[in-house]
């Protein structure tokens, strides 16, 4: 592949040949071969180009546009996270080819992310959320695998509190918090600061569409049981596993009002 803006690291020539499967470079002046690693194309100055293109169009919502860059930037670095998830988007919410962000994040998850990719993807994730609500597992788990040293633990704690306390309310039904999303919410509101995130489960007690306080349904026993026992004491376990702050000990306070009052509505039937 020629016009990749590579040059060969032996003669100095541009005359080269660049195959984005193996990252390998020829070189047609000397003959040298070279082998690119993922960071290095990603700093290539049309790799650059190419993708802050692709993400700004993105963000404007100009998507056609988007599109196109994101393609240009996989034409040199074939695996770049932000150009392929650009695609993936483009793909399951425009062209309405369902499945394309489970395959996104399901291929992109062994791939070890640089930090700008890691960033550019956050940037874009919290512009796009109100079309990935069903993918918020997803995207914090990738973060998560990415953003494992003691410093990003402020930065990734910022981008949850976001996305999830904007899908938390948005749900359209319980089922979400499963024993997963149980342990994953616990575990970082005791290693994070998410506060809003921390709110947002305890406001949904009554919020939440399968909510007896939502539905006017405390006389249904079985179904006021069940979601006491599924989604009252576990978002109880998620404020428990809280770091010591003052939001913990205000939000343990209102939770047991809550939960005291659900329980006596539950019992008078």
């Amino acid at each position: 592949m020629e016009g990749t803006g590579l040059q060969c690291n032996g003669c100095g020539s541009s005359n080269v040949e660049f195959d984005p499967r193996t990252r390998i470079l020829i070189c047609k002046q000397c003959g040298k071969e070279e082998y690119y690693s993922r960071a290095t194309l990603n700093r290539n100055g049309k790799v650059l180009f190419a993708k802050e293109n692709a993400m700004r169009f993105f963000c404007e919502a100009k998507y056609e546009d988007a599109q196109h860059y994101a393609h240009e930037t996989l034409d040199i670095s074939r695996d770049n996270a932000p150009a392929l998830f650009i695609l993936s988007y483009y793909d399951e919410f425009v062209s309405g080819k369902t499945g394309s962000m489970k395959r996104f994040f399901t291929d992109i998850e062994p791939v070890a992310l640089e930090f700008d990719e890691v960033r550019d993807l956050i940037k874009m994730f919290e512009t796009a959320v109100y079309r990935l609500v069903d993918f918020e597992k997803s995207m914090i788990m990738l973060m998560a695998k990415n953003m494992q040293s003691h410093d990003d633990i402020p930065e990734f704690g910022a981008f949850i509190d976001k996305v999830s306390s904007y899908i938390i309310p948005r749900r359209t039904s319980s089922s979400f918090l499963n024993d997963e999303m149980i342990e994953i919410y616990s575990e970082i509101a005791g290693r994070c600061d998410i506060p809003k995130t921390c709110l947002a489960l305890l406001k949904s007690i009554e919020l939440n569409p399968d909510s007896p306080y939502k539905t006017g349904s405390f006389y249904m026993r079985s179904k006021t049981q069940y979601f006491h026992d599924h989604y009252v004491i576990p978002v109880g376990r998620i404020l428990t596993a809280m770091k010591e702050s003052d939001y913990k000990s205000k939000f343990i306070g209102a939770y047991n009002k809550m939960k005291s009052s659900y329980e006596e509505k539950m019992n008078q039937i």
